[in-house]
């Protein structure tokens, strides 16, 4: 039996017992969820409690309540979720591959000259030159930028009360990036 933890714990919502609210997911997931199947095996049960007293406990843990519990796995699951960059190479985007770019664009950047093999996210192969790379950092950059700057909004208006809904969430993260969003690293001039 493991200790509590607001954070990724289990609770029977009312007198649903097929489906427990997922503090992890931040969701409602069936009782055959293989993360609610282990949290059972570990010894742990879901306690029943009443959607508002779930509502009440995590806004004494997190101010903004459960939307913005929401709002962060989303943000966090866009973030990770990799992208396709301008040149059609897939890459991944979670914090290893964040790094690894990283890692290339600084090697780039001490020798214009540097051609290294990038392995994409399709499982190609990509000859990558010092141009290449900074443009795959400047695209990882500004979808970084983009999900947080999502995130910034949708608080924002969960604070403002525009926004109830997890499905607004959603809607807020898959929406395609605005303009603005894309054109925040450019250089001006």
């Amino acid at each position: 039996m493991r200790q509590f933890d607001i954070r990724d714990w289990y609770w029977f919502i009312g007198t649903d017992q097929s489906n427990v609210w997922s503090s992890l997911k931040a969701a409602s997931v069936p009782i055959s969820d293989e993360g609610y199947q282990a949290f059972v095996a570990g010894g742990n049960n879901a306690a029943p409690i009443e959607f508002a007293d779930l509502r009440s406990m995590f806004a004494e843990h997190y101010p903004g309540g459960m939307l913005d519990t929401y709002t962060a796995s989303k943000r966090w699951l866009k973030e990770q979720a990799g992208i396709t960059l301008e040149s059609d190479m897939p890459i991944k985007t979670d914090d290893r591959a964040q790094a690894k770019i990283s890692g290339a664009y600084f090697a780039a950047q001490a020798s214009s000259a540097v051609i290294t093999p990038w392995h994409a996210a399709d499982g190609a192969v990509y000859q990558l030159s010092a141009t290449d790379i900074e443009q795959m950092n400047v695209e990882l950059l500004t979808h970084i930028n983009a999900c947080f700057s999502v995130s910034a909004d949708v608080l924002s208006g969960i604070e403002a009360g525009t926004i109830t809904t997890r499905e607004q969430i959603d809607a807020a993260f898959s929406a395609p990036m605005t303009q603005a969003q894309k054109d925040w690293l450019k250089k001006a001039g």
